[in-house]
């Protein structure tokens, strides 16, 4: 009587161990998963944030940033346009000082005005000057703000428009935008493709 109850006994036991492993193991596995969905969450939305970067530090060059100004548009590495030429109502200049009057569709080799087709300021609805990273992302995912442009649109213009490659060959002395522009278009595709995060905004103080 005694054996049969420790052989009951244990048995209960063994049943016990092999149902807490069963469930421990069901546990892990769920905490796995778990883990691997937030992980490519993560390098999801860490890989849309990667190729922002790479596309701000193109916008922010004085390639671009030069002509994506509110009134005045700069020259060089950022210095003030001389003679002074103020955007106009078609970002082409006022009065007698217009783009055309010093700039054409290529660089001048007589008197070094730069030059490509479509040479003007960009439009006032693409004024990122003195903005953030953050706001500029904002600025050209908000079709309501940039001029009713979408993403793919934008990556066109910075892929294939001539006025835009103008900025990895400008000539002369001039610095050529930093970043290649292959690796730029890759960027935009990523990020597009990613849902165009954006980087938070800075809280207001």
């Amino acid at each position: 009587m005694k054996l049969r109850q420790e052989v009951d006994l244990l048995r209960h036991i063994t049943i016990s161990l092999l149902l807490l492993l069963a469930f421990t193991g069901c546990g892990n596995r769920q905490d796995t998963t778990g883990q691997d969905s937030q992980s490519q969450t993560s390098q999801v939305d860490n890989t849309g944030h990667q190729d922002w970067e790479t596309i701000v530090e193109v916008l922010l060059h004085p390639r671009c940033l030069n002509c994506h100004q509110l009134e005045l548009p700069l020259i060089n590495q950022g210095s003030p346009h001389v003679p002074r030429v103020e955007r106009g109502p078609e970002n082409m200049g006022m009065g007698t000082m217009r783009c055309s009057n010093c700039h054409s569709d290529q660089n001048n080799p007589v008197t070094g005005a730069p030059g490509a087709p479509g040479w003007a300021m960009a439009p006032i609805t693409l004024n990122w000057s003195r903005m953030s990273s953050a706001q500029i992302c904002a600025l050209l995912t908000t079709p309501q703000d940039n001029g009713g442009r979408s993403p793919e649109q934008l990556m066109l213009f910075m892929s294939e428009n001539p006025l835009a490659l103008w900025g990895w060959n400008p000539g002369g002395k001039r610095e050529p935008v930093n970043i290649p522009h292959g690796k730029l278009v890759e960027a935009l595709k990523s990020w597009i493709a990613a849902g165009t995060p954006c980087p938070p905004q800075a809280p207001s103080s």
